[in-house]
């Protein structure tokens, strides 16, 4: 029984006709319970997990975004966001995947940005979406952040207030970088230094950089 698929049991048991994993609507199963989504420090959705009602995980949706190479008028562009790929995982009576289905790609419809010099530069590409995705990224990780230490949220956030709240707002994270590696206040220094618990050696500024966007 191990190997076999969750749902494909509990589809036989109630005799559910018309529906196979390549259709199924998990959230109308009445045999099954939505989890909440898991994110990573840097606010990006990594999965989210359907269980029966004794806890045994029977679908794991795995969230993942597309770079590659973007050709704008005739100029191929590399390393660019292109969107975003949904993968739906069936898992067994044994905890393992057993069988991996992709979804349609999420394709951005990417736009120009451009310098602003009065050249014409490009300096990547961006969308409403795409947009709206980084700034719920960022406010994510803002939250886990708070979360994690209110007390070091709250001196950090006192500290850069300005600066902080222009790249939860813009994703320009540079002014903000330059504050902490400007910082010269011994007490703050001090707090930047210090090794984040379950993270040694990372210091709390080293963590709060690498989560940027």
């Amino acid at each position: 029984m191990s190997a076999q698929i969750v749902l494909d049991h509990y589809l036989e048991k109630y005799q559910t006709l018309g529906n196979t994993l390549t259709d199924i609507s998990f959230d109308n199963l009445p045999f099954l319970q939505e989890k909440e989504p898991l994110y990573n420090m840097k606010g990006q959705k990594v999965s989210k997990s359907y269980h029966d009602t004794k806890g045994k995980e029977a679908i794991r949706i795995t969230y993942d975004r597309v770079f590659g190479d973007y050709e704008y008028n005739g100029t191929v562009y590399p390393n660019v966001f292109l969107g975003l790929q949904k993968t739906v995982h069936y898992m067994d009576w044994a905890g393992e995947i057993a069988y991996s289905k992709k979804k349609q790609f999420y394709s951005f419809d990417l736009q120009p940005v451009f310098l602003g010099d009065g050249t014409e530069t490009i300096v990547g590409f961006s969308s409403q979406k795409l947009r709206k995705v980084l700034k719920d990224e960022r406010l994510a990780a803002d939250d886990y952040l708070q979360a994690m230490n209110q007390q070091l949220y709250a001196v950090l956030y006192q500290a850069y207030q300005v600066e902080y709240n222009n790249y939860l707002t813009t994703g320009v994270s540079q002014p903000f970088v330059s504050a902490l590696n400007n910082e010269t206040n011994p007490q703050i220094l001090a707090m930047l230094s210090k090794e984040v618990f379950g993270h040694e050696p990372m210091t709390v500024k080293e963590l709060v950089i690498m989560n940027l966007q």
